[in-house]
This record gives C-alpha cells, sequence and structure tokens, in this order.
C-alpha cells in the first residue's frame, strides 16, 4: 500500500498579503533610492574616474574593478549566505523543504537522495558568481591598461572644485 503524500505547511492568508506589502514597499523604496541618488552619483563618479583617487587607488581602477569584480563577489556573497543556509537546513533535515519551513503553494516534502541534491544545488548557486568575479580580474586590467593615458581636462581636486564636474541635481552647495 503507497502511502499518501506529505506536504509542507502554508503561510495563511494574511501571511500572504504581509510578505506582499513589504516587497512592494521595500523594492519601491530601493528602486526609488537608485534612481535619484545611486545612479545620478555612479553616473557623475563614472565621467570623471579617471580624475579621482579613492583611497589612494585611481579612480578608473576603482570603477572597472568594482564592475567587473566587486559586483559579482558582492552577489556571490549574498546568494552564499542566504542560499546556503538554506541548503544547510536542507542536508541537515534530510528534507526539502526544511522542518518548520512554510510555503506558498501546496509543495510535496521530498526525502533522501534527491533532497541532498537540492542541498547540494543551494550550497553551490553562488559558484557562477564566484567564477564570473575571478573572469573579471584579467578584464578589468586589461581594461586599466587600455587607458593608461594620462587625463587631459583634469582639475587639481575634484572634490572642491565643483564647476569642472557635471553636478546632479539633488546636492546643494
Amino acid at each position: 500500500m503507497s502511502q499518501s503524500p506529505e506536504f509542507a505547511e502554508q503561510y495563511t492568508t494574511v501571511e500572504r498579503l504581509k510578505f506582499i506589502a513589504i516587497f512592494i514597499v521595500s523594492g519601491g523604496a530601493i528602486t526609488a533610492m537608485s534612481k535619484l541618488y545611486f545612479f545620478p552619483w555612479l553616473n557623475e563618479f563614472a565621467s570623471s574616474a579617471h580624475c579621482r583617487t579613492v583611497l589612494g587607488f585611481d579612480g578608473l581602477a576603482v570603477l572597472w574593478y568594482g564592475v567587473f569584480v566587486g559586483m559579482p563577489l558582492s552577489s556571490a556573497a549574498f546568494v552564499g549566505g542566504v542560499l546556503g543556509y538554506r541548503g544547510y537546513k536542507i542536508m541537515r533535515d534530510n528534507q526539502t523543504p526544511p522542518l518548520h519551513e512554510k510555503v506558498f503553494r501546496p509543495t510535496r516534502i521530498v526525502r533522501g537522495k534527491k533532497a541532498k541534491l537540492f542541498g547540494y544545488l543551494h550550497l553551490l548557486a553562488f559558484g557562477p558568481l564566484l567564477v564570473m568575479s575571478i573572469w573579471g580580474i584579467p578584464q578589468a586590467a586589461s581594461m586599466l591598461s587600455h587607458t593608461k593615458d594620462p587625463p587631459v581636462n583634469c582639475t587639481a581636486n575634484p572634490s572642491i572644485k565643483w564647476d569642472a564636474l557635471p553636478r546632479a541635481s539633488y546636492l546643494k552647495r
């Protein structure tokens, strides 16, 4: 006789609506802050990176290594932290979804080798981002070697002489 499948506990309707509200508000806030502050700052920094230094490093080096190494590496750390922890719980409990984890729709509980495979996949999810970060090191170095010409129209100190730099609308004197 076959057993009836086990299903994981589901979120209630109130909990689902709470998640939706939290994600909409936080996503809207992140999008608004990015559009109002981060992207204008990044555009201003990128347009004058060849004239700047950041903590003693060339501005272009910070820009290229930040894009090709820093972004994938920070994404790998985030994915590794979030999915890696869930993968650890799957491996520990030998089932997916792990014990005491609620789900949004009816989900069968998987145990055994298939659950272990899911756990390993969660633990290794950061791998492609890590490989991309390692790949980015020579790419950034190559781009820097092509831009080693001396800066032409730089002010003595771009952080003090605002007249020579494009101003973002959110900055006030």
